[in-house]
């Protein structure tokens, strides 16, 4: 049973299978399951695809392509780990192994103010359904939050002719992801695009009405505004995990082989927790699909380790690509080895002159392939 409809999910049933012609597979997801590359909601602006543009398949049309039952907006209750059951909003389910596919939620800023809660997330289909709307009837847009998705969609929005705020709580774009240089460049192009990025300041107070928002800055200034898109970041979604008691950190711990602490449960994608923690990426989540798979067949050659992805931002205005070392954060680790312009090639090597990571801009991410080998040799 495989309780979750996201990318994690459809891509676990897809290997599962692949390796287990026979199994008897039941897929369980509270929305309606509609099968749609994810990380198409933050290039689909730019390209002016709607919301349905962006379908792939629906629920039924993916269960009936891999010969899986699917239950679409039902909601789990409660499990009963030791009858391996499953409780819903349409029935009891009982399983072998489960799979949590949960996913992760979008995160907002706690700040006051008699409408905060109506600032939006961009976090699946439905959600970019509404933004698409509302976004016609406004002019100016503020997003808080100068990370991966918060500073795409600021140049995707000063493309379509909106004027676009872009509040940054650190000092530089992409804290913790792009070397200082390189997004010290990309602040530049997007802020000649016409952004108005603020470093250093946060949102602390939201109020006005529909489309007409009155925000209070960190410096005490003012800020009017037509819709308030809140990118600061995802958590995972750990509520079915807590019910079954598993053990939890920042997402749901998961061994080599995607198993929690019950080994007849098993976690994959933004909800699980691997030794090098959360891997929000595609890639990561294709090799956890198949670690589940091999392991369920009764095979141990499978196993998922954690590596850095090859990330390719969607910057217009700069191309980027990376591939960051793990469990390195310190800015003082990137060395330059080459600056032409906004082309720039930075690496962190360690003591034995090993790739660990790179981060490259310009036209050096033609190299990106090559480094990426040096860096995971074994990715092929």
């Amino acid at each position: 049973m495989i309780i979750g409809s996201g990318y994690a999910g459809w891509q676990v049933a897809e290997s599962i299978r692949r390796e287990l012609p026979d199994a008897v597979i039941t897929l369980i997801t509270a929305d309606d399951g509609v099968v749609y590359p994810k990380p198409s909601l933050s290039m689909a602006l730019r390209q002016d695809r709607s919301a349905d543009d962006l379908k792939e398949y629906s629920a039924q049309q993916k269960a009936a392509e891999l010969d899986i039952g699917v239950k679409t907006l039902t909601r789990v209750m409660t499990v009963n780990e030791q009858r391996k059951k499953v409780t819903t909003t349409k029935g009891n389910f009982h399983y072998d192994k489960l799979i949590i596919a949960t996913g992760a939620k979008a995160l907002k800023p706690q700040i006051s103010g008699t409408v905060a809660h109506e600032m939006v997330t961009l976090n699946d289909l439905p959600s970019y359904r509404r933004f698409r709307k509302t976004i016609t009837e406004v002019d100016h847009i503020t997003i808080i939050g100068g990370g991966l998705i918060g500073t795409e969609m600021a140049e995707d929005l000063i493309e379509a002719g909106k004027s676009v705020t872009l509040m940054v709580r650190e000092e530089q774009l992409m804290p913790g992801m792009l070397p200082e240089s390189i997004a010290a460049d990309l602040a530049d192009k997007i802020t000649a695009k016409g952004v108005d990025i603020r470093f250093g300041q946060m949102v602390t107070e939201m109020n006005g009405a529909n489309g007409n928002y009155d925000l209070k800055l960190s410096t005490g200034e003012q800020l009017s505004t037509g819709l308030v898109l809140s990118a600061i970041g995802i958590a995972p979604n750990v509520g079915l995990a807590k019910k079954l008691n598993l053990e939890i950190n920042r997402g749901i711990k998961i061994n080599d082989y995607c198993q929690t602490s019950n080994p007849d449960v098993y976690a994959i994608g933004d909800c699980a927790e691997s030794e090098a923690g959360v891997q929000a990426f595609l890639e990561p989540i294709r090799r956890q699909a198949i670690a589940i798979a091999a392991h369920l067949k009764g095979e141990m050659e499978l196993p998922f380790h954690a590596v850095s992805p090859l990330i390719k931002t969607k910057t217009s205005t700069l191309s980027i690509m990376l591939s960051l070392p793990l469990g390195i954060s310190d800015q003082n680790a990137w060395k330059t080895e080459e600056h032409i312009g906004s082309d720039q090639k930075l690496v962190c090597k360690d003591e034995e002159d090993h790739l660990l990571g790179f981060a490259l801009s310009g036209e050096m991410v033609h190299q990106a392939n090559s480094l990426y080998k040096q860096v995971n040799p074994n990715m092929g």
